[in-house]
């Protein structure tokens, strides 16, 4: 190959260019600055600390640069949606937060604007510390038309009150991470500590997907994390992974979902996953989920889903199932359901004979490939008489493993599966007048035993015995927790997993059960610590600080007997399981609610 003078003087320059560029750009890093905005200003100034910005627009028209630090007053409201230029470096993210003292700095959208927050092909940013509302289709928008995007981290932050016009699809909502095009995908993405309520559009947090027609083996979103967060009264899904890999969702909450009056676009669930791979659901709680058509349930591994794991989670009081493992058009395969709290699932009549408590069901030529479900706790009071507390409608390529499962039924019919079904070593419970009945394959409304001479549901045993009442009024739960901050003076991901599990269960019970959390090493907490405290809100909570023992949770009676006591981390499953059976139901009609704007 024969290159010209100007060939060569062209690829020189170029390579210079290039050089100065990184140069530059590595320059810029190093000289990363902090920008302040103070919305309560009535004079703008040139967003250093002394005089900070007063509009949102003046930070806006700013292009940050990798390392950047962008911080609203505490205390402080803007009116306006914000889309903050620029893109930060995995050295050296972007970080949009808040500074001072006080309640979250507050960005209010009007409701022409379609999102409160957004980034649009932009990378490595941290957002958290704010109080976001308003807009008419998103809350937080993320999303891009090309490449690859990494690392958008969103923390503490409380998103909410978005109403739009007609629900159209699926990709509106409270917390939007996901593409614009077939050509984009993202990865690195963690949701920690979001409290997402009040929408007339779908989602409350959903991360991935798109309405495109994704080949089979084309990429999938990666390492995606949501944690610690809480969703509420949503027309629609509550937190859902969409056409990701390495995923987890864990210690979150989702009530209230599926709240659109009429069937307009599919049918919601409150925590699920769909075409995710190695994706993990656990020690999450739902609870108060509905849907105007079927699902409006509470967990959900969806078809084109490999190796997803739902484990040591708790779904109570719910009008559709606890638990559903579907294959549509695709094989879903080596799935895993375990460990899990299901408690007066089906609430709905229609739901509850169509689904149970328990849903597995296959259509379009679906499979299901590799299913166990283990060591789960179904509590099935169903409210009418002919539903069965696990529903098997599915296709699979070898049967589901059902062991060492416990069902405790007010319902004669403890099953009603085709003949892929393959239980042994369960404990039943039966609450109910008569003889409990099971349904497999050819065998309809038989007794056990008449299935244990066909050698099925070895090593199982039945009884018939009588509904216990919960018998005390008033509970006390004491926690002792070391209140740790993050690098950046967040709460920590340990005490705030703790810390929304009992959240959950102190907005759920109200007075009849006294919360009170003993804080570890806080006797004088400073302004990082005060400000955790407040975003936490956590106002049904007593706080008692300077605790002298680590880790210890109990219960005790209105007198002082002790019911139950355990150390280190327990979720809701743990903690509600004694809580309800000593209460009963949740006074839900008491519960208070974030109120809407």
């Amino acid at each position: 190959m024969i290159c010209s003078v100007s060939d060569t003087v062209t690829r020189v320059a170029a390579v210079f260019f290039s050089l100065l560029f990184l140069s530059l750009a590595a320059s810029a890093s190093a000289q990363s600055h902090s920008f302040y905005i103070n919305c309560a200003l009535t004079e703008s100034g040139d967003g250093s600390q002394s005089h900070p910005w007063n509009t949102l627009a003046a930070a806006q028209s700013h292009p940050f640069l990798p390392g950047d630090r962008v911080a609203l007053a505490r205390g402080s409201q803007c009116h306006a949606s914000f889309s903050p230029q620029g893109s930060g470096s995995a050295e050296h993210p972007i970080h949009l937060t808040s500074y001072g003292s006080g309640p979250r700095p507050r960005i209010v959208a009007s409701k022409e604007s379609v999102q409160i927050l957004s980034l649009f092909n932009q990378e490595y940013w941290q957002i958290d510390s704010l109080d976001l509302s308003g807009a008419s289709k998103y809350g937080i928008f993320i999303s891009g038309d090309q490449g690859t995007l990494h690392h958008i981290y969103l923390k503490n932050l409380y998103v909410h009150d978005v109403y739009g016009g007609k629900l159209k699809n699926k990709d509106s909502g409270l917390v939007i991470v996901g593409p614009s095009s077939l050509n984009v995908f993202f990865q690195d993405v963690l949701v920690d500590g979001v409290i997402a309520a009040h929408t007339n559009q779908w989602a409350g947090i959903l991360i991935g997907g798109g309405p495109f027609p994704y080949k089979p083996d084309a990429p999938l979103n990666s390492h995606v994390i949501v944690r610690n967060s809480s969703v509420q009264d949503v027309f629609g899904d509550g937190i859902i992974l969409f056409r990701d890999s390495d995923g987890l969702i864990e210690t979150s909450t989702a009530w209230h979902t599926g709240m659109q009056p009429t069937e307009e676009n599919g049918t919601p669930n409150a925590i699920w996953t769909w075409t995710c791979t190695d994706c993990t659901v656990q020690d999450n709680e739902a609870f108060l989920t509905d849907s105007p058509g079927v699902d409006g349930g509470a967990y959900d591994v969806d078809w084109d889903n490999t190796r997803n794991i739902v484990q040591r989670n708790y779904a109570h009081d719910t009008h559709g199932y606890c638990v559903a493992v579907f294959a549509a058009g695709f094989v879903t395969s080596e799935s895993i359901v375990r460990d899990n709290l299901c408690i007066d699932n089906g609430l709905s009549p229609r739901l509850a004979a169509l689904q149970g408590a328990v849903y597995l069901s296959t259509w379009n030529d679906g499979v299901i490939r590799g299913l166990r479900m283990e060591r789960n706790t179904i509590i099935w009071n169903p409210p009418v008489s002919n539903a069965a507390a696990i529903v098997n409608v599915a296709a699979f390529d070898k049967g589901v493993e059902f062991t060492s499962n416990h069902i405790e039924s007010a319902a004669p019919n403890f099953y009603r599966s085709n003949a892929q079904f393959a239980p042994s070593v369960n404990t039943y419970n039966y609450t109910g007048r008569g003889d409990a009945r099971f349904t497999l394959g050819d065998w309809h409304e038989v007794t056990l035993a008449a299935l244990q001479t066909l050698g099925i549901e070895q090593g199982t045993t039945i009884e018939h015995t009588t509904h216990t009442t919960p018998h005390e009024s008033s509970l006390h739960l004491d926690a002792t927790i070391d209140f740790t901050l993050d690098v950046d003076g967040l709460l920590a991901p340990a005490p705030r997993a703790q810390l929304m599990v009992l959240r959950s269960l102190a907005l759920q019970y109200g007075p009849a059960l006294t919360v009170t959390v003993h804080l570890h090493d806080s006797k004088s907490p400073d302004e990082a610590a005060a400000n955790a405290l407040l975003d936490l809100d956590a106002s049904q909570i007593h706080f008692d600080h300077n605790a002298k023992q680590r880790g210890l949770i109990r219960i005790s009676s209105a007198e002082g007997r002790q019911i139950e006591e355990w150390h280190g981390f327990q979720n809701a499953a743990t903690l509600a399981k004694t809580v309800r059976a000593n209460l009963g139901v949740p006074n839900y009609a008491r519960m208070p609610a974030e109120e809407k704007q």
